[in-house]
């Protein structure tokens, strides 16, 4: 039995065979970092970003594509890919370049899709007209993946993310008038949290037209400001059954047709201090599928608040 709707699943179905994602990286960087905002960035950003390849940046995008293609590809008998904006705010960007960068991007014969990570912060009209363009002069799929990581005001600030939930919901309303699938991204074990956050992010992110999330627990990047505090005793990081119990909560207040593209995060060892409290991410999947069999927790089981929950006696 399918607990949740799983993101290899969905591609299957829309593509009708495996599809893989390939990172690109851009010349970009991030309000949050360059002091239009802050220079600090968020507290557990590293310098490199979401730790792609330094070496690709300023890399032409067709070489970058090129060239994992030809590793996944054989490897996977993968024909289809989604060619992903990856690394930092990818949207912070003059429109001339970012235009140039969609299109190269698409124009890529095998590529069906284009994923673009960014901030709530930094959704425009203006570049959201240049992905539409694209789009339907190219015939590709459109994705647009928002960091959120928690609907908690506070937390957000301790986080130094430089925007609060406002953002992201205007975000959201915007990318949804466009069509775009809509992908967000939240770290469900976060300390400042607890679970009534937990199931409240949950709960705005369905009433707003997401498609898809990511879900993975706090790790610890070495050199950023988490890494500091932590190694102060400044926070503690949650023990990984917590982080097992919210990932299961989140999914049962989520909406049932949101796809789940992920519910572990997975970071290179030789860059980061924990991960997964230790534990490998397969494992810690299977432990969060056992969870959700041992509970009968079907995603979505807990989503009885949204299209006027209060007056429903009324009208049966």
């Amino acid at each position: 039995m399918e607990r949740y709707r799983n993101y290899s699943d969905y591609l299957k179905e829309r593509y009708g065979e495996k599809v893989y994602k390939i990172p690109v990286s851009l010349p970009v960087t991030c309000p949050n970092r360059d002091g239009t905002l802050s220079s600090a960035g968020c507290i557990f950003c590293g310098s490199i970003g979401a730790d792609y390849e330094t070496k690709a940046v300023g890399m032409e995008i067709t070489r970058q594509l090129n060239r994992s293609m030809a590793h996944v590809g054989p490897k996977y008998k993968a024909r289809k890919f989604i060619a992903y904006f990856l690394n930092f705010t990818n949207t912070y960007a003059k429109p001339s370049d970012f235009k140039r960068w969609v299109e190269e991007a698409m124009s890529h014969p095998a590529v069906v899709a284009l994923d673009v990570s960014t901030r709530p912060d930094c959704v425009h009209e203006v570049y959201l007209d240049i992905l539409k363009e694209a789009s339907e002069r190219f015939h590709k799929d459109v994705t647009v993946e928002l960091g959120l990581q928690s609907s908690n005001g506070h937390t957000l600030a301790v986080l130094n993310r430089c925007h609060g939930l406002a953002e992201y919901i205007d975000a959201c309303l915007r990318i949804g008038r466009y069509g775009f699938g809509l992908c967000t991204h939240v770290i469900a074990d976060l300390p400042w949290d607890d679970r009534l956050d937990v199931a409240e992010t949950a709960k705005i992110i369905s009433a707003l037209p997401v498609t898809e999330v990511k879900i993975h627990s706090l790790y610890i990047v070495k050199g950023t400001k988490l890494a500091d505090m932590y190694e102060k005793g400044e926070v503690k990081l949650l023990p990984m059954e917590e982080y097992l119990e919210r990932a299961a909560l989140f999914i049962s207040y989520l909406r049932k047709d949101i796809v789940i593209q992920r519910m572990v995060g997975r970071a290179s060892g030789g860059n980061t201090i924990t991960v997964n409290g230790g534990s490998p991410w397969w494992e810690v999947k299977d432990a969060i599928h056992r969870l959700l069999e041992e509970r009968n927790i079907i995603q979505g089981c807990r989503c009885d608040y949204l299209d006027g929950a209060g007056v429903r006696h009324f009208l049966k």
